[in-house]
Parts: structure tokens; sequence; C-alpha cells
């Protein structure tokens, strides 16, 4: 089916963006990886994250990176990595997405959580913090949010609007709030 013109226009001005979005990035320290598209994200301290080949991040995701200056608060993501609309990885930690994974949009990443020590206010309560860890080849469902401490096995589905707060195996499928296994992947 051949494209109306102005679709094609529009097609052509978004790869241009994506390219300079890229050379910005990588100018303020950014480590990219070739092809894959860029849309508009925020990236906090960009020298703080890595991003492998062929990716592709929509509009409005949000890297955020607390404490820039220390070399253990990063996020890496692997090569063909997909990242859906509205999406917040908030790094504390480490945050590392694995090749070949797909997160769905309005999907939020926390590796950091304040306590609940009635003795302190709440603005002043100490925070825990844990890296979460994606292996290759997971599924993440829009709406999710995956909380510190968390390993989602290689192979691993999450269904739409799951609360992960603690790891998932190999293979397996989970879904709900607090998430459950419901089922597992097999060959069809």
């Amino acid at each position: 089916m051949k494209q109306p013109p102005l679709a094609l226009i529009r097609s052509k001005i978004n790869a241009v963006s994506s390219s300079v979005r890229r050379r910005y990035l990588k100018a303020l320290g950014l480590k990219i990886k070739a092809g894959g598209s860029l849309g508009r994200i925020k990236c906090e301290w960009p020298a703080n994250v890595t991003i492998g080949g062929d990716c592709n991040i929509q509009d409005d995701v949000v890297f955020w990176v607390k404490n820039p200056f220390s070399n253990d608060n990063r996020i890496v993501l692997g090569d063909r990595v997909f990242i859906g609309r509205n999406c917040e990885i908030n790094c504390n930690s480490v945050i590392s997405i694995g090749d070949d994974c797909l997160i769905g949009s309005n999907t939020i990443f926390a590796d950091i959580n304040h306590q609940i020590d009635k003795r302190y206010k709440i603005n002043v309560q100490p925070v825990d913090k844990a890296d979460i860890v994606l292996e290759e080849d997971v599924w993440i469902g829009a709406g999710c949010i995956i909380l510190k401490g968390v390993r989602i096995g290689k192979g691993s589905v999450v269904g739409a609007g799951s609360l992960i707060n603690k790891s998932v195996p190999d293979y397996e499928i989970w879904a709900g709030t607090p998430a459950r296994k419901i089922g597992e992947r097999k060959e069809i």
C-alpha cells in the first residue's frame, strides 16, 4: 500500500530527529551503539546510561540516575531492547536490561524504597536500594511496576498492570498485584 506524501515526510523528519538526539546525547556522555531509533526521551546524567545496538526507545521515556558521580549508579540496556512510551527508569543502584527485551508503555522501574520506621518523620526516612535485573528475552506488559531487588529470569513474561516485588524464575509467566506465577512459556 502506498503511503500518503505527508506520512513519508513525517517519517523522514522522525528519522532525522532521532539522529540529532542520538548525537546530542552522545556528546553529553551517553554510550549508545548503532541502529534502532531514539524517541524524545529525557535522560538525566547521560554518562551513566548505556544503550545497546538496534534499540527502539519511544517518546517520553525517562532515564533518571540519582547521584551521577558514583560509578555504582547506572542503567544498562542490551541489544534490540524495545521500551514503550512514558516509561520511567529511576536508578539509585544498577538497572540492567538484557538483550531482546520488550517493555510496554507506562512501566516504572524503581530500585529504591523508603523505610517506614515510626521513630522518623516520613520525609527523612532512610532508604533501601537494590539492583534490578531483566535477563534476556523478557517481555514486560504495559503499566507494570518493577521494584528493587528483583531479577526477572530469561524468557519470562509479566502481564500488563502487574506489580513485581519478588524475583521471577526463567520462562515463567507472572501477573497480578502483587504478581504471582500464572503459567510457563512452552514450545508450541
